[in-house]
């Protein structure tokens, strides 16, 4: 028979999967391995999910729409780590200055995704699985006023899409 303990042991127990289980979900459907690997790579949760791009940018310079060499190893090194845990499914947001027209920073910004895209197919990541976005000078993450804010603002952003 159970006695009161094992009885309160065994509650308590299946308690805490339940309350484990749940904190899975807030990582909408990735493991904690890859999770872990985002982390390791970066990416920071964000209300858009695991995002790389706000604490360490990918740039380019102005009017360019190819990364230099050390912004393309960092490209090169997050796509493999991606694809060791199993993480295929990727959006590529990409940012300009406010100078120019809005027109043509749209689609500076969208042959910048296209070519962090790029870099992430040349590792073995699938196309297919790739969504690009260009949102010009829509979203910046420092005053576009001053040289050093524009720089912060050509950019692109990596987001793991979950599922």
């Amino acid at each position: 028979m159970f006695s009161i303990g094992r009885f309160v042991l065994i509650t308590l127990v299946l308690a805490l999967l339940a309350v484990s289980g749940c904190q899975t979900i807030a990582s909408k459907g990735l493991t904690p391995t890859q999770v872990a690997a985002l982390k390791q790579q970066g990416f920071e949760l964000t209300a858009d999910g695991w995002t790389f791009g706000l604490s360490g940018k990918v740039l380019f310079g102005s009017d360019v729409e190819t990364l230099n060499q050390p912004s393309t190893d960092i490209v090169k090194r997050i796509g493999r780590a991606l694809i060791d845990v199993g993480i295929e499914r990727l959006r590529i947001d990409g940012h300009t200055d406010a100078s120019g027209t809005e027109t043509y920073n749209q689609q500076l910004s969208l042959r910048r995704a296209e070519s962090v895209s790029n870099i992430l197919i040349s590792v073995g990541m699938t196309k297919e699985n790739i969504q690009m976005r260009g949102l010009g000078s829509t979203e910046p993450v420092a005053p576009n006023t001053t040289v050093a804010g524009r720089t912060e603002n050509r950019r692109v952003s990596i987001v793991v899409i979950a599922g």
